[in-house]
């Protein structure tokens, strides 16, 4: 009797096949590589918000990557708000902005002059800067204000901890804390 530790040729791509779908199926269990934050299923990638933010940077105010970030997860469920209040932006709306926002900043020389276009994700944010005030300037606005917060309530929002946990009751995006990490002091 011979004892055979090899596999026999038509089982390799068996194994091989097999070995696939548990690493394929482990490595879904861990979330989305290269997501910033998973909202209902729609992935808003690292890359997204890298781009978005450095877009944006030159051209406004107090711009991070959590700031914007928040903006992305909730930008969709604001947009719908403003279609269904009749008040919704369209994309050419908020890149006409965003260009005459920067031709302008270029001409008194406080920012560089654009060369390339935005990219979508930073025309998604200047969406809904525009979509936010036309929501708080209708005569309904705080009750449709209400109805967009209870709508957030329902969002299953999965944020990467490299950015922090999302709390849309402050909407923001608030670093996480480790108690492991000490902090160091000055005098230390």
């Amino acid at each position: 009797m011979t004892v055979r530790f090899l596999p026999r040729r038509r089982s390799v791509p068996v194994l091989l096949a097999i070995g696939a779908l548990v690493v394929g199926g482990l490595s879904g269990c861990s979330g989305q590589p290269g997501a910033a934050a998973v909202v209902d299923g729609r992935e808003i990638s690292v890359a997204e918000l890298q781009s978005a933010t450095a877009d944006l940077s030159p051209y406004l105010q107090n711009v991070t990557q959590s700031s914007v970030l928040m903006v992305l997860v909730v930008a969709p469920t604001f947009d719908k708000a403003a279609v269904q209040a009749g008040v919704g932006v369209s994309r050419q709306q908020a890149v006409d902005l965003i260009e005459k926002s920067a031709k302008s900043a270029a001409d008194s020389g406080a920012a560089p002059a654009r060369a390339t276009p935005f990219s979508e994700p930073a025309i998604d944010v200047i969406r809904f800067t525009i979509v936010q005030t036309n929501l708080k300037a209708l005569p309904d606005g705080a009750a449709v204000s209400a109805a967009v917060a209870k709508q957030l309530g329902k969002l299953h929002a999965e944020v990467n901890p490299r950015y922090g946990k999302v709390d849309f009751t402050t909407g923001s995006i608030t670093p996480l804390a480790y108690p492991w990490l000490v902090q160091a002091t000055a005098a230390g």
